[in-house]
């Protein structure tokens, strides 16, 4: 009798020390769960503001090559003797022609 209780005591144990590492690695799933989710959306946070500065760098890559070409144009122009008109007059034409 008293080698049965001991048996029994001992897969008591057992059964207690297999539920208490299953609880461990339940936690511990859940815990990197957790922190997987957390980076996921840090990652997403940091890709909207990559696209937000590729599409900035863009627009000042463009503006400076625009100012750029319209200041070697306006140059240009001026030491060719061209000027800049003050008023600008539209004649409007009509195709009389066409009309029955």
């Amino acid at each position: 009798m008293l080698g049965q209780e001991v048996q029994n005591y001992m897969y008591i144990q057992k059964i207690r020390y297999i539920w208490a590492i299953n609880l461990i690695l339940f936690a511990t799933v859940v815990f990197l769960g957790i922190e997987q989710a957390g980076r996921g959306a840090e990652i997403s946070n940091l890709e909207n503001k990559i696209e937000l500065l590729i599409t900035e760098k863009r627009d000042l890559s463009e503006g400076i090559f625009n100012f750029g070409a319209d200041t070697k144009i306006v140059k240009l122009s001026e030491e060719l003797g061209f000027v800049k008109p003050n008023n600008v007059f539209y004649i409007k034409t009509e195709d009389l022609f066409a009309q029955k």
